[in-house]
């Protein structure tokens, strides 16, 4: 797949993934197999990859590409309406 995730777009992901893993883990008890914690650890650990690989695959299927050099806000508007 085609890289599709910006840097400000990057940024979010690899502090909202491993927030997310840490919050499933502790808070929601991933770690006790609760299955909200479970979810929301494999949601953080999505987020956390598609910050490294700059590639994400929901993105794709809209038609989004976050990066500076694509218009974003044109092509966010045009998903939108």
């Amino acid at each position: 797949m085609k890289e599709n995730v910006g840097k400000k777009d990057r940024l979010i992901r690899s502090i909202a993934g491993p927030a997310l893993i840490g919050i499933g883990y502790t808070a929601l008890d991933g770690r006790k197999g609760n299955i909200a914690g479970l979810a929301t650890i494999v949601a953080g650990a999505l987020l956390a990859e598609s910050a490294l690989t700059k590639v994400c695959p929901v993105n794709g299927i809209l038609g989004i590409d976050t990066r500076e050099n694509k218009g974003t806000l044109q092509r966010i508007k045009k998903v939108l309406e």
